[in-house]
């Protein structure tokens, strides 16, 4: 099971790094939406790759989750203001991210493990967001549907899966059942790597000419 876990891990920072290259490759060509999560994307793989490495000398790479969810925040919030036309979404960027601020000066040694409510937060305003777009997308607005889908998709059952991190290591379930929980979320989140692939390979491909 340990190494189909690793293998499945391998393959994902693999698809992160190339999906990376191929939305860098249109920054310049399209508009804002399309830059801030091409930023996103650039954090996945950047981040996926200094996990790689820290996993292969067998070190702790909790920390960087930290700075992946916090990333991940701002730039799909970047994404969903040019998406959904709303100041307001800028306002409750700046809003959370004083809150976590706060909460790191106060709180350092959440550094040392999973911020469950932290990622909740952000994930869940995110999934917002997502819902919103959607509402706005039956009048006739349709860029990025694909990926609005998989952001749904993954974060809703991703904020369940993060959010219980601490839990799962508190209750000391078996590895095995660690695992298939892991296994779970690769699975997901390979599935939303997809649709960002065949969002640009459907809308964006052809301007690459």
């Amino acid at each position: 099971m340990t190494d189909i876990s690793l293998y499945i891990a391998d393959v994902l920072t693999i698809v992160s790094i190339i999906l990376a290259v191929l939305y860098v490759i249109g920054f310049t060509k399209n508009g804002k939406a399309y830059r801030y999560f091409t930023c996103y994307l650039i954090l996945v793989a950047v981040i996926q790759i200094i996990m790689y490495v820290y996993a292969g000398k067998k070190m702790n790479n909790i920390f960087l989750f930290h700075y992946y969810f916090i990333g991940q925040f701002i730039f799909l919030s970047l994404f969903y203001k040019e998406l959904i036309q709303k100041k307001w979404v800028l306002y409750i960027l700046v809003l959370v991210l004083i809150g976590l601020g706060t909460n790191y000066a106060i709180h350092p040694e959440i550094f040392n493990e999973y911020h469950t409510i932290g990622v909740s937060i952000t994930q869940s305003i995110i999934v917002v967001y997502a819902l919103i777009y959607y509402y706005q997308s039956l009048t006739g607005r349709n860029l990025f549907l694909l990926v609005n889908t998989g952001i749904l998709l993954y974060f809703m059952t991703s904020i369940l899966f993060f959010a219980s991190g601490n839990l799962i290591i508190d209750l000391d379930l078996p590895k095995e059942t660690q695992r298939y929980i892991g296994i779970v979320n690769q699975f997901l989140y390979f599935i939303f790597l997809v649709l960002i692939f065949i969002e640009w390979y459907r809308s964006y491909r052809v301007r690459l000419a």
